[in-house]
């Protein structure tokens, strides 16, 4: 396993129990906190897989889903995109797929 360095801004009273707890288990702070992330991190995951938005917002009650005029819905989405090819001309031919993942990347 590899680590990095960092540096957190960890709220005190959560800091002072990590300490607590990593006396009592014999274990560095290092240890404890990796631990804590590894799992809070699998339970994220695991919550949020395969969720819907509707799903998550059932599971959360301080979430509300908001209708807006700009929202359109599945039938009308696909409809405004396929009056959108051909729009724009290139020499080349484009993979918007790659376009995307490109952009993510920050390339």
């Amino acid at each position: 396993m590899s680590t990095v360095k960092t540096t957190l801004n960890i709220d005190s009273e959560i800091m002072r129990k990590i300490k607590l707890i990593a006396v009592n288990k014999n274990k560095t702070q290092t240890e404890i906190v990796n631990k804590m992330l590894k799992q809070g991190v699998k339970n994220e995951t695991e919550i949020n897989k395969n969720d819907t938005l509707e799903e998550r917002i059932n599971k959360n009650p301080k979430l509300k889903l908001i209708k807006s005029k700009y929202v359109l819905d599945k039938d009308d989405a696909r409809k405004s995109f396929e009056k959108l090819i051909g729009s724009i001309k290139t020499d080349k031919p484009v993979n918007a797929v790659d376009l995307i993942n490109e952009m993510r990347r920050g390339e």
